[in-house]
């Protein structure tokens, strides 16, 4: 229910502008400024990299499924529509707790870390309390064992493990009770291993995308209320750490980012760092996609604004090509991209 809404959602919003694929790179948080774009200009941000173990086949396999069972119909040129009837299931997802829990763009960078510091820390603090220091930890990651390493000294001669209980039965006890006992049925303790995946959804009786998602919504509540309330949650809070000021922007784009602080042309920069302009363009969309103060009136008159806006209005489409077509020849796809990022600025209540 849960992934079949995602994507009736993403194809309702989207219609004909973006082909399925779009879709497929969305929720598996394709990092191009392509995928981010289309996350911004069709108010789809909650789903980006919400599936990241999504494959490509699998994900046409649910397509399949959805046009077999009636929920869409299939289009030329890799076009699907939403029938009634998936109108209907989507309303049925938009009524959950888990679509209202989704914030991808906000949270999908910090949600597997912080997932996985915390699967560790319980399991590290479950066997240290019974001086079992030989076990074998649910995550093989170098980076998040490190993590909790450090955490542990950090907190060595203290009642962490007290707190830590405390707080997570305080933080879960805010949730209905199926999503806390999915949530605390991955956790591994001393001589207990959480539930797998599949285990998890033969026990609840759901797809194992659906636990999937179930899984990252319910962590996006708990990243989302652990950092409203940080005083509540000190121990938890600290799962967060490396992540709470992070823009979502790639690090070559900050690069670029950082000479244009200092004044340097876009063709400079492009000289200065071995880059194509058009790759320095992507950049800069970028850059205005998560920096509300990047004027992009410099690249883009206030006049050339006005005449894309008239061309997307006239049209009804985010299509680069229409639009350009519908502007005069001087206007550039990186103009009219710059005002794509802008978009909900620039037509406030406008965009559907």
């Amino acid at each position: 229910m849960y992934v079949e809404g995602i994507i009736l959602d993403c194809l309702y919003k989207i219609k004909i502008n973006r082909s399925i694929y779009g879709i497929y790179h969305l929720l598996t948080g394709k990092k191009s400024i392509q995928s981010v774009h289309d996350a911004r200009i069709f108010q789809l941000e909650k789903y980006y990299g919400v599936y990241l173990t999504l494959t490509r086949e699998h994900f046409m396999h649910i397509i399949d499924d959805m046009v077999k069972d009636g929920a869409l119909t299939e289009g030329d040129d890799e076009l699907y529509f939403v029938t009634d009837a998936g109108k209907n299931r989507l309303a049925v997802f938009q009524s959950t707790t888990i679509y209202k829990y989704l914030n991808g763009l906000s949270f999908s960078a910090m949600e597997r870390h912080f997932r996985d510091r915390l699967y560790l820390l319980v399991q590290t603090y479950s066997n240290i309390l019974v001086n079992n220091y030989s076990f074998i930890p649910v995550i093989d990651s170098q980076e998040i064992t490190k993590w909790v390493k450090d955490f542990y000294r950090r907190h060595y001669q203290s009642n962490t493990p007290d707190r830590l209980y405390l707080e997570l039965h305080q933080l879960l006890s805010s949730l209905p009770k199926k999503e806390a006992d999915i949530f605390v049925d991955r956790l591994s303790g001393y001589q207990y291993y959480g539930l797998s995946m599949d285990q998890l959804a033969l026990k609840y009786k759901l797809s194992k995308d659906d636990i999937t998602i179930y899984l990252t919504g319910i962590t996006h509540e708990l990243i989302k209320l652990v950092g409203q309330q940080k005083e509540i949650y000190p121990i938890l809070s600290q799962l967060m750490k490396g992540f709470e000021q992070q823009k979502f922007i790639t690090n070559t784009a900050n690069q670029t980012y950082q000479l244009l602080q200092r004044q340097f042309s876009l063709e400079m920069i492009g000289q200065i760092r071995n880059l194509k302009l058009n790759t320095i363009y992507d950049h800069i969309v970028e850059i205005a996609l998560y920096d509300s103060n990047f004027q992009i009136d410099y690249y883009v008159t206030k006049q050339e604004q006005e005449e894309i806006i008239d061309a997307i209005q006239k049209n009804n489409t985010f299509k680069l090509k229409t639009i350009k077509e519908s502007c005069d020849s001087s206007i550039s796809y990186f103009q009219i991209r710059l005002v794509l990022a802008r978009l909900k600025e620039l037509m406030p209540g406008e965009i559907s």
